[in-house]
């Protein structure tokens, strides 16, 4: 008769890990006017985004970090980073998450980060997606303000869209436009948008532009890009 022998291995109970968000790592990539290469601030570039570490339980796991905490943790690794590396060219400007401007907290938040930076919000220039301003369409400037209020400069990245219209009160906002000149078509963005923004004082800041065409890019009334590519 053959007897069964009892396994050696004990049953485990998985208990359920609280999830771990990687902090993003950082980078600086300087910001440069076309027509003489004099630095104009340098952007904090992270590897991943808010967004990237979005899923549908976000909202409601404590566990996760809210837009406005990680808006708060990025403001705060690159202040202190930039001061550790020398890195002085400012502003220093920072892309928000999407969902910053719908988080109440998040203005707070951001002026909490620079405190324990030890820098202050002059310093930093905040970047919110044109579709996150989009999407809040009256509410939205109203919510820019809030870091402003806070002494933050603020920018409109308008890479992958351009709808945020340009009225006085948007004029008078965002002080810095990101764009795609090579997708500007493609995107249906109106020349005369940008040549208003231009008119008005709106530093337009080129991505993925050659120096070669800083004389083109002039005629369009942009004069800024980040980290322009050599010939060669």
């Amino acid at each position: 008769m053959t007897h069964a022998r009892a396994s050696h291995l004990r049953l485990v109970v998985n208990e359920p890990q609280a999830p771990v968000v990687r902090q993003p790592r950082l980078r600086f990539r300087p910001v440069v006017r076309l027509s003489d290469g004099e630095a104009f601030g340098m952007h904090a570039e992270a590897d991943i985004a808010f967004e990237d570490t979005f899923r549908p339980h976000h909202l409601t796991d404590p566990n996760l970090p809210s837009a406005a905490a990680w808006l708060g943790d990025l403001i705060e690794r690159a202040c202190r980073l930039a001061k550790e590396t020398d890195a002085t060219l400012r502003p220093l400007s920072i892309l928000a998450p999407m969902a910053a401007l719908a988080d109440k907290d998040a203005p707070m938040a951001a002026e909490a980060a620079v405190a324990r930076a030890g820098a202050l919000a002059q310093e930093i220039r905040l970047d919110f997606c044109d579709a996150s301003v989009c999407a809040l369409e009256d509410l939205a400037l109203d919510r820019v303000d809030a870091f402003r209020r806070r002494g933050f400069r603020v920018g409109l990245d308008a890479r992958k869209s351009w709808r945020t219209p340009m009225g006085a009160r948007a004029r008078l906002t965002f002080e810095a436009v990101r764009l795609d000149p090579s997708r500007c078509e493609a995107l249906e963005i109106p020349m005369t948008r940008i040549e208003v923004a231009s008119a008005d004082g709106i530093a337009l800041i080129a991505e993925n532009v050659r120096w070669r065409d800083a004389e083109k890019l002039a005629d369009l009334g942009i004069h800024f890009a980040m980290t322009p590519k050599a010939d060669g």
